[in-house]
């Protein structure tokens, strides 16, 4: 009788595979968040967890609560408080293994305060200061461990067309001007220390002008325009060197847009791509995976993976249940997609996450 059940348990085992287990290509929900966040960043830190900090609470508080994701056990655990409650931040992991958290918007307004995560000491120590307020601006951290700030919108609520660079010192020096002021723009790293902006908003104008900081000469370089103007759109470096832009929304269609374009880092031109099967704005960054496959998830209860062999957009099996916007996709040591967060279209914030095992 020990037998028969033991080989039952084995084929049991076989057929169904361990309980635990994530399907593969697909959303799966995991364990909640300590906290409903949207708006907020979701870092990977050297040990293969995950530092989630700031966001926008399910009662529209913007929150300084952290935590961090444990991968082994699939566990949230909180990690104490940052000095100054923000969302719509910036977090750049730096060489030494902490993360510099970037202005921001306060419940005041815009925000110059910075703050560096210790993951050692598992606390926030406050950090140099910018030198203007900023929020929906990008953060970039470049090959020799400097951090790009550019754009966003200052206390006024105007955009900017300055940059800023956090360097070796723990300082924030000027970095050149754009050519046009921009805030929801995209800031995406090349080879050779340079930063492609594209995009963005300047007042209730989408732009369709792009840029290269190079940061040799501290300075931003022209481009063509985009095809498509846009902003609260995403992009993302391919592996032969291109640069994919996706959605966002324009003056014509602030539901989202559902278009893409190529840029060409060689020639410097932009190209169209397909389209995605949904419009998306406001989507969490793109994940690029070994195989060169793209993953974009957010603007729709659906995610999208790009191919980039047939160039082609195909729907990932599994859903967040509902739209949701201003979530955060983060790519795992094991190769796993970490989805967190996000708002649905009453602006509600959720805990809720999601694993995506491509």
């Amino acid at each position: 009788m020990v037998g028969t059940l033991s080989s039952f348990l084995a084929l049991f085992l076989f057929l169904c595979g361990p309980l635990m287990a994530v399907p593969a290509s697909q959303i799966t929900r995991i364990a909640t968040m300590t906290a409903a966040r949207a708006k907020h960043t979701a870092t990977l830190l050297y040990d293969g967890t995950v530092l989630i900090a700031g966001g926008v609470g399910n009662d529209g508080n913007v929150l300084a609560s952290a935590e961090v994701y444990d991968p082994v056990g699939q566990k949230f655990a909180p990690t104490g408080s940052m000095n100054q409650a923000r969302a719509g931040h910036s977090a750049v992991r730096l060489v030494n293994g902490t993360v510099l958290i970037i202005g921001g918007l306060g419940p005041a307004g815009a925000l110059d305060s910075c703050e560096i995560y210790d993951p050692k000491a598992r606390k926030f120590l406050p950090a140099a200061h910018l030198h203007s307020p900023r929020a929906a601006a990008t953060a970039t951290g470049l090959q020799d461990n400097r951090v790009l700030v550019v754009g966003g919108y200052g206390s006024d609520g105007v955009s900017m067309a300055s940059a800023e660079i956090y360097d070796r010192n723990s300082t924030f020096s000027p970095a050149g001007v754009m050519s046009a002021p921009r805030s929801f723009h995209t800031a995406t790293l090349l080879p050779h220390e340079r930063v492609l902006i594209t995009g963005g908003k300047q007042g209730n104008e989408s732009l369709n002008s792009a840029e290269i900081y190079a940061a040799e000469l501290n300075r931003f370089l022209p481009l063509p325009n985009m095809i498509v103007a846009r902003d609260r759109h995403a992009a993302v470096s391919l592996l032969d060197g291109s640069v994919l832009i996706l959605g966002g929304e324009n003056g014509h269609n602030q539901q989202g847009i559902a278009t893409t374009e190529t840029l060409d880092a060689e020639n410097k031109k932009f190209r169209e791509s397909a389209s995605m099967g949904k419009p998306r704005k406001d989507s969490a960054n793109p994940v690029v995976f070994p195989s060169g496959d793209v993953l974009i998830v957010g603007g729709a209860r659906t995610a999208e993976v790009y191919d980039p062999v047939t160039k082609a957009f195909s729907v990932a099996s599994g859903t967040l249940e509902r739209s949701r916007w201003f979530q955060s996709a983060t790519l795992l040591s094991d190769g796993k997609v970490l989805i967190l967060g996000g708002a649905d279209d009453k602006g509600r914030a959720t805990a809720q996450a999601w694993i995506y095992n491509f």
